[in-house]
């Protein structure tokens, strides 16, 4: 009897002990709170939108040769990729018309100048193909023109995003194609250097970058 007591004692003691005994839980190791932030910070800049810029506004051209004048008036809206602080692509579609009607869709190439206190000064080189239209009592004329268009353009940055701008330019146009049509008879006479033009562009509008 004492011996199954003694058994029964210390069956009971060593129970006790195991119960008391904190359990061994293993813990993963937290993740460094810099490295998380570094990871969401990294979600939220890859957009594909990011670096994306597009602008919409009034844009004009005054085109002199001889006794021949254009005074060109109409809209631009165009888009800029940086592909850095410095560089960045641009591609634009204007439409202008005086006497004769103009559509042009250029690309190229943008440099950042300056940018500092909100104010930034870019240039842009590109390469575009416009056409030209006129009529007048029933005739007609068809213009195809090889574009070299490059600019300067001034801008304020209201916020990040938004901002405000306005651009001076030079553009030489050079004739790829030209049909003249009078009294219903169509002339088809090719390129002609002799219809290669040149004169001063401008522009103002609205910036937004994503």
């Amino acid at each position: 009897m004492k011996k199954l007591l003694a058994i029964g004692t210390l069956s009971l003691i060593s129970s006790l002990a195991l119960a008391n005994k904190p359990l061994v839980v293993q813990y993963g190791e937290p993740e460094p709170m810099a490295e998380q932030q570094a990871q969401n910070d990294y979600v939220q800049t890859s957009s594909p939108l990011n670096n994306i810029s597009l602008n919409a506004g009034y844009v004009g051209g005054m085109i002199d040769k001889d006794d021949f004048k254009l005074r060109l008036k109409g809209f631009e809206l165009g888009g800029t990729y940086s592909l850095n602080e410095k560089f960045g692509i641009f591609a634009k579609y204007e439409q202008q018309k005086d006497d004769l009607k103009l559509k042009e869709f250029s690309a190229g190439a943008v440099y950042n100048f300056y940018e500092r206190n909100n104010v930034y000064i870019t240039g842009s080189a590109g390469l575009g193909y416009s056409w030209v239209d006129g009529k007048d009592d029933g005739d007609k004329v068809e213009l195809e023109y090889l574009t070299l268009p490059i600019g300067l353009e001034l801008g304020y940055k209201f916020t990040p995003s938004v901002a405000v701008y306005g651009g001076l330019g030079y553009k030489w146009m050079y004739n790829q194609d030209s049909e003249v049509c009078f009294g219903g008879v169509c002339y088809d006479a090719g390129n002609l250097s002799e219809l290669d033009v040149n004169g001063t562009t401008y522009r103002a509008g609205f910036r937004y970058t994503f």
